[in-house]
This record gives structure tokens, sequence and C-alpha cells, in this order.
């Protein structure tokens, strides 16, 4: 037996959501819909599962690769134009030499594949539609089915699902090269040449996908069907619907709570089983998330926000003190799943997308960062001169160091897109040997030979607010997309990684910092982080010496 899944994506059926997302790429707590339909096959017992595309082929392909993760071999058919549900058959019928199983990508079909062959085997005939009661607000289309389970004019109505089984000849009923729906062509084809097509009434959960409350009732029953499942207990609370395999793509820090990876939670933030947090988000100080709350990857939750029961889907930047309440939340807009509504939202301070592109520092931005250098030189200049002198008879004549440092994205003069290298300017504290060279360990400690970055300053090389300016070899590691997003802003010699991390933090902590922001970047932040430096040097500084000298006395007194 074959199995084919029709990802062509050539109906929009949920906007605002597919007006961005392909179908088979809309996110059911924070995974595609087509990630349910690829383990509902595995599991029952497909090795190799045939996959038609058309729009959006390649962010499909790219996503699923060769399906190795869910232990199938996906074999991707590419079609060039439009051949609808059947045509897409057509297609592929040099594939399809035995019974073979076809299901939608772009929905949620909890579908007991083994029941549903048993049923088509036991009537004989060359096709079975697979069947549901119908869901409130769906526009799927209705089929009716008789005391025979036979599809006629009159009966009982039920949703289709866009799952079907069919024999190989039933292949010949579509034209070749030619739009074909199942539906409304394939079938009533059949009945004319004689041969019937039952239905078959699934029991498990199904969801087509096709409007707000229809996406918003999946997320719930995948997340609530995880938390039974995790718990041990039915429960009444959440919605009656369940899943047989709910299957998240992150882990529990406590019962209920899944979150991915590279998450950040502040400790006030209060959370009311179950919640799904995806990889790479960032939850601020005093926000209240409720139950049902789903967050995609790579979100920034403001401080202060609520979320109660809502969907904040991947990218999206939530601002501080908004509160959401059984929403449905992009980058850019808010819909309401029971009307159906959506509401545009401009205001970045409300919404936005996490780590959108800058317009670039300005002239007038870029001439401020220069006097505000040219004046803290001036006013340095007598500390500048003795700490140049110290290191010059410390290092033995080279007084300064060169770090090597990357900042943010470029076009270079061949058009080519790239990061910004420079040399990062420093006094010299240390020897070869690592040894520290005279005042070394004092200047380091008080971060004072940092002060010939305000000639980087000069140019051009940084500004005084911005992400953290990171090694080469650092930069490496940045192989995701989200992790990408700092590298659109300049570095800078304070910011929000100075303020939130540790010299010693891990490259992890710097970038979700920097993520932060990247997303709730304005010039009043950027003018509060500079103003907030000095206490904050003052403070961590102090800190780190108190910490080195209790390593020292108890170094002591183990002696």
């Amino acid at each position: 037996m074959h199995a084919i899944i029709l990802a062509t994506d050539e109906e929009r059926k949920l906007p605002p959501l597919s007006d961005t997302i392909p179908g088979p790429l809309i996110p059911v707590v924070d995974r595609p819909a087509m990630a349910m339909t690829i383990e509902i096959l595995a599991r029952a017992g497909f090795k190799r599962i045939y996959v038609s595309l058309f729009n959006h082929g390649g962010s499909i392909e790219s996503y699923f690769g060769s399906g190795k993760r869910w232990g199938v071999d996906l074999a991707f058919i590419k079609q060039r134009e439009s051949w609808g549900s059947a045509g897409s058959l057509k297609w592929a019928t040099h594939m399809l030499n035995d019974t073979f199983i076809v299901l939608p990508g772009d929905a949620l079909i909890d579908l007991d594949v083994e029941a549903a062959l048993s049923f088509h085997q036991a009537h004989g005939n060359p096709g079975t539609a697979i069947l549901h009661s119908p869901v409130p607000k769906s526009t799927a289309p209705l089929l009716h089915i008789n005391a025979n389970n036979q599809l006629a004019p009159n009966g009982v109505a039920l949703n289709a699902t866009g799952a079907f089984i069919f024999e190989p000849r039933v292949l010949g009923h579509i034209p070749n090269r030619s739009y074909c729906d199942i539906l409304s062509q394939l079938i009533p084809s059949m009945a004319t040449a004689g041969e019937q097509v039952h239905g078959y009434q699934m029991t498990g959960y199904w969801s087509p996908l096709d409007g707000l409350a229809c996406f918003q009732e999946a997320q719930h029953v995948v997340l609530y069907s995880a938390f039974r499942e995790k718990a041990h207990e039915k429960g009444t609370e959440g919605p009656s619907a369940t899943v047989r395999y709910p299957s998240l793509s992150s882990h529990q820090i406590v019962p209920g709570v899944w979150v991915g990876l590279n998450y950040s939670i502040h400790a006030t933030v209060k959370i009311a089983a179950p919640v799904y947090i995806g990889d790479n988000s960032y939850i601020g100080h005093e926000v209240e998330l409720g139950a049902g709350t789903v967050i995609g990857s790579n979100v920034v939750i403001d401080d202060e926000a609520t979320i109660l029961n809502s969907t904040i889907l991947s990218e999206t930047y939530v601002g501080q003190l908004l509160h959401l309440e059984n929403r449905i939340v992009c980058p850019n807009s808010i819909s309401d799943p029971e009307s159906g509504e959506t509401t545009a939202v401009v205001d970045p301070f409300l919404l936005s997308h996490v780590g959108a592109q800058p317009e670039g520092p300005s002239r007038l931005v870029r001439i401020l960062n220069s006097s505000v250098a040219i004046t803290l030189l001036v006013l340095s200049s007598p500390f500048l001169l003795v700490f140049w002198v110290v290191a010059f008879i410390g290092s033995g004549g080279r007084p300064l160091v060169n770090h090597p440092r990357v900042g943010q994205r470029i076009t270079r003069e061949d058009g080519t897109r790239g990061l910004y290298n420079f040399n990062l300017l420093h006094f010299r504290t240390r020897r070869q040997n690592g040894s520290y060279t005279l005042g070394g360990r004092w200047m380091e400690q008080w971060e004072f030979n940092r002060l010939p970055e305000l000639f980087n300053v000069l140019r051009g090389d940084l500004v005084f607010v911005g992400v953290k300016p990171l090694r080469p070899e650092d930069v490496l590691h940045l192989s995701e997309e989200w992790q990408q997003k700092r590298h659109d802003f300049p570095a800078g010699i304070t910011g929000l990684w100075y303020q939130q991390t540790e010299p010693d933090s891990d490259v992890d902590s710097v970038i979700i910092a920097d993520i932060y922001y990247a997303a709730t970047r304005t010039w009043r932040s950027d003018l509060m982080l500079f103003l907030r430096t000095p206490s904050i040097w003052f403070r961590r500084n102090a800190r780190r010496r108190r910490s080195q000298d209790a390593l020292t006395h108890n170094d002591d007194v183990g002696s």
C-alpha cells in the first residue's frame, strides 16, 4: 500500500495566516500541520511517503527534508502547474501502482489508518472517502451516505476530510495534464462509469484548519491532549476532543509547561498550565501566561503583558502591558477566532516583527555618537595618558592590542551581503603567556582597558548603544535565522547585553539579550541604556572585585 500527501497549497484556506504561511506549514502548537499527518502514517507502518508539491514547494521540502526525523523516506513530486487534487494523483500515476491512501497536507487528521483500510477492503469498491461529523463554522464540503455507507444524493450529511483510499484503476478516470478535483470531478466521473464510492466515518479528531476558530481549537486540542497524557488524568478542563499522539517539539520544565530550546523566562513570570513556549523565546518581567496559551518560536513578550488562552505566532514581539485574551496574534495583526475579525496593528510598541530590519543610524545619530566620543576623549585624556604610559611600560612598548570583532550586516561594493569586520582597541593587560602586565589586573577589573573603544566609535566601528561585538569564532555558531537578526544592528560599547549579562556569560545568553534589544529598540530605550551604564558599570565591577577577593581569602585560608 502506498501513501501520498497533497501539499500543493493551491487553496488559501486560512487568511490572514495563509497569506504568508503555506497551508502545510500552518503551525499547530508550533509544529507544521503536516507533521502530524506524517506521524500518523509512520505509526501505521508506512516507510515511504509521497508528497505532491506546487506552491511554496521549496519551503515545504526544506522543512521536512528527507523525513528521517520521523523514520520515513519522503519522496517529493513537484508540479509546475496547478492540476487540482485528482490531477496531482494523475501526475504521480507511475508511483501509485497499488492501493493508496490520500491525505491532505494542510489539515489535522487523527485517522486510524488500519480501521479505514479494513473498511475499504471489506466493501471491495475502488474508492473510499474519509468523512467526519460536521465541524461548526467549517467550509469543508458535505457529502451524504446512505444506510449502506455509500455516497448518495441524500442521507447522513458528513464533512469530506480530503482523505481517500483508492485502487490504482481510479487513476484511469482522471484526464491527462488537466485540472481535476476529486470531489467535484473524479467521484462524479466514477459514478457515471458505475464505480461505487463508499464513505468511512472516522472517529478521531479532524480539523480542516479553514477558519480562525478551527485554528484556535486545534491549538487547544493538541496542547490539552498532551497535558492530560502527561498528567495521567482526564479532567474536564479544556476541549473535550483529543488526539491520540500529541507530540510537542519541546520538554516540560514543570507539569503542563513546555518550553523549547534557548528560552528565557523571567523569575517573576506567572504561568497557569497548560502553556507552550517555543524555541528562542523571551518572556519578560511580571508577564502573566494563562492556561491554553501557545507561544511560537522566536517570540518576545515584553514586561507586564498578559496572555490568556491565546496563540502567539513565531517572530512576534508583544509590547509592554498588552492584554490579550482568546486571540490569535501575528507580528502585525490580532485576530478574534470567534468573530473571525482581524485587526491590523501598525504601532511597533504594541506588536511588531522580532528583529525587523532597521533603517540604520541616521546622519544625526552618527554625528551625535562622534560628538559624544570626542567629548569623552577630551574629558578622560589625563586618564588615557596615564593608562597608556602604564600599558607601554608593562607591555614593553606595545600598549594597545587589537581584538578581531564582527559588527552589523553590510552591503559590500560588489553588491554582496556580509558582516562588518573590525579590530576592537584595548589597552594591553596581559603578556603572551597569559600573565598580567603592570597594572593589567586592575585595569581589567574595572574595565579601564576598554577606554580606547572610544576611538572605535570615531572610526565608525561602534556606536555607544548596540549589540555586543562578537568574536569571529562565536559568529560561526549562529546558524539559526533568529540568531542572525542581531546582525541587523550595529555593535555598541554598551547595550542590553552589558546590563543583563556578565563578562563570562555564554554566547546564548548574549544573543537572547541582543534579540530582545533588537525587538524593542527605540531612541528612548537607547538613551536610557546609555544613562544607566555608569551605575551598572560600578555595581558589576564592584561585585566582581568582591567575588575575586573572596576567592583569594578562601585560598589563603585553605593554605
